[in-house]
């Protein structure tokens, strides 16, 4: 099918054929790597140390999913985002009660 087309042409369309099939399999592999809930408040209770989920958050992206933990670890609090890919992005800690200035707003 390409042999009709010169040199120049050729080598475009292969290269456009190559990009596309790239993005598609970079998309089908972010969908597949994408964790849950469950998956989310495992990693967000391992990087809090354990500890009991009071409160979470779901922000839908798009495609993804961020979540926002809320983990009470003895007299500690924690607020652990974890991203689509089961990655912690933001880990902020304090200790006190919740709500008496202890805990972030």
């Amino acid at each position: 099918m390409l042999k009709q087309f010169s040199g120049k042409t050729r080598a475009l369309a292969i290269a456009g054929i190559a990009v596309v099939a790239v993005l598609v399999v970079a998309v089908i592999g972010s969908l597949v790597l994408r964790v849950g809930v469950g998956e989310a408040r495992e990693t967000a209770l391992a990087a809090a140390g354990g500890g009991e989920v009071v409160g979470q958050e779901i922000d839908r992206e798009g495609l993804w999913n961020e979540y926002s933990f809320d983990i009470l670890n003895g007299d500690t609090w924690y607020e652990v985002e974890v991203n689509a890919f089961g990655w912690v992005t933001g880990l902020e800690s304090s200790r006190g009660g919740y709500g008496n200035g202890g805990h972030w707003d």
